[in-house]
């Protein structure tokens, strides 16, 4: 769990001064999330797997997973922008389901004339710091967060007899499905280190990588279609033609590397990398 904790608060640490030449460093913020149910916490810890039981992808699992699969698709990867784009619309879907729901209750709980309801709040809620180091972290923290406020909601209708136990059970079994389904995608994925060129060239490497995770869709090969929060793909730099000069003057000669009269000929080579 501890590993996208920030440990030590940014304020506590001590940073040496930075001249106005310097350029800034690198920017870090500190974010909490407020935990309120039982069934919210659970989905963000997961369950590990035991002999009888499966293991649930939880929200820090879920982080680390998708840390993964953010820099496979920074370095190329379609397979990754392909599980990228999949998992948006995911939790797009997930985040759509539960504010349906979140609706239909909210509104049954304003159908009563003469009573102001409101809504549970836990006496003792959690306060996690979390940082994730991909924005799919958050998005999915976004998805329990909401499913956490419909939980309480559902909580509190139950409470009040507005809903009977089959109803509230039904509601946060859907929703807490769809988010742990959401969540299981990136679990899904698997790296094999293919780029682009491996794909379209058909090579061992990505007949491999399609016998793992299916064959890419061709417009996630082409980049025509990426997921809307994608990071900048970072090609690997080529190198230029190398350019060969004989410093001896000995034109002619095939192999300038030989020698005369029993002293190496120098040569002169120079490779040029370019990068985005």
């Amino acid at each position: 769990m501890n590993a996208f904790f920030d440990p030590e608060p940014q304020t506590a640490r001590i940073q040496p001064e930075r001249t106005f030449i310097e350029q800034p460093g690198d920017l870090r913020s500190e974010t909490r999330m407020t935990i309120q149910t039982r069934q919210a916490q659970k989905l963000v810890v997961g369950r590990k797997s035991s002999e009888h039981v499966e293991a649930i992808i939880g929200l820090l699992d879920f982080g680390r997973r998708m840390k993964l699969i953010w820099l496979s698709a920074e370095a190329d990867d379609p397979f990754a922008d392909w599980f990228l784009v999949k998992i948006e619309q995911s939790l797009a879907d997930s985040q759509a389901l539960i504010q349906a729901k979140t609706t239909w209750l909210t509104t049954r709980l304003g159908e009563i004339e003469g009573f102001d309801i409101q809504v549970a709040q836990s006496l003792q809620p959690l306060q996690v710091p979390i940082y994730f180091q991909n924005p799919f972290g958050y998005m999915g923290a976004y998805l329990i967060a909401d499913y956490d406020a419909l939980a309480r909601s559902v909580f509190t209708a139950r409470h009040i007899a507005l809903i009977d136990r089959a109803v509230s059970e039904q509601l946060l079994q859907v929703t807490g499905k769809a988010i742990r389904r959401t969540f299981n995608l990136a679990s899904q994925w698997k790296f094999t280190g293919v780029i682009r060129d491996d794909v379209l060239a058909q090579n061992p490497n990505a007949l491999r990588a399609q016998g793992l995770l299916g064959e890419c869709p061709e417009a996630i090969v082409a980049k025509t279609q990426r997921a809307k929060i994608a990071p900048v793909i970072k090609a690997k730099p080529k190198p230029s033609a190398v350019v060969v000069s004989n410093t001896s003057g000995l034109s002619g000669r095939e192999n300038p590397d030989e020698t005369q009269g029993g002293e190496p000929v120098a040569t002169a080579m120079s490779t040029e990398l370019s990068s985005d």
